[in-house]
C-alpha cells in the first residue's frame, strides 16, 4: 500500500513496528512484510467482489435482488 494509506489504515501497526526494540533493518522488513500483506488482502477483496458481480449473472431470475 501506498505511505497515504499507511496513514489511513491501521495506523496502530505501522507506530507499534516503529517502537519495537529491533535494528532499523528489521523494522524495514517487518513494515514491507506488513504492506505485502495489505496488497495480497486488497487484491483478494478485488476478486472476491469481481465473482461476486459476475455470480449475480448466473442466478435465477427469482433469485436476483
Amino acid at each position: 500500500m501506498r505511505e497515504s494509506n499507511e496513514r489511513s489504515k491501521n495506523t496502530g501497526l505501522y507506530a507499534r513496528i516503529r517502537e519495537l526494540p529491533i535494528n532499523a533493518t528489521d523494522r524495514e522488513h517487518a513494515i514491507q512484510a506488513l504492506r505485502q500483506a495489505e496488497r495480497v488482502a486488497d487484491v483478494l477483496v478485488a476478486i472476491k467482489e469481481k465473482l461476486a458481480s459476475i455470480g449475480a449473472a448466473f442466478l435465477k431470475p427469482s433469485l436476483k435482488h
